[in-house]
């Protein structure tokens, strides 16, 4: 069964109306789709979309692929960015604590060694840690 353009507007249609909401993941499920009704026996259209969408589980179960599909993404997204943040914190911390033993021994370089370390805490890690909180409560709020 060939399909027309209007019946891949109507299954694009469905799936929004059913709550899919990422255009990857809806275009994606739509060629997955399209590809089940091609290759079913029925000239009917609306028996074969049917049919293709309980073979993926039913509307319910896209919905919860696509969720999961978010999850598994933002998760690798706060790894990186919790990655970054640990390195920074580190490197943050090392010249901080070398600039405090600097001003001790009253060593040059201190006052600059302290200048950086706070800097690195006022304008990389400060904003990187907010900024993971911000995206974080984002995504536990669309779930």
């Amino acid at each position: 069964m060939n399909i027309t353009q209007n019946q891949i507007e109507f299954i694009s249609n469905s799936l929004e109306f059913h709550g899919l909401q990422t255009k990857n993941i809806k275009d994606d499920i739509i060629d997955h789709i399209c590809t089940t009704i091609e290759e079913s026996n029925h000239t009917d259209f609306t028996l074969a979309y049917e049919e293709a969408i309980q073979k993926l589980g039913g509307y319910y179960n896209i919905k919860q692929l696509e969720k999961e599909t978010k999850q598994l993404l933002h998760g690798k997204m706060l790894l990186k960015t919790k990655r970054i943040q640990y390195i920074i914190g580190a490197l943050m911390t090392i010249i901080f604590s070398l600039g405090l033993l600097f001003k001790m021994f009253q060593w040059p370089y201190a006052n600059i060694a302290l200048l950086l370390g706070v800097s690195l805490l006022l304008l990389v890690y400060a904003p990187l840690f907010f900024y993971q909180k911000y995206k974080q409560s984002i995504f536990n709020y669309q779930s």
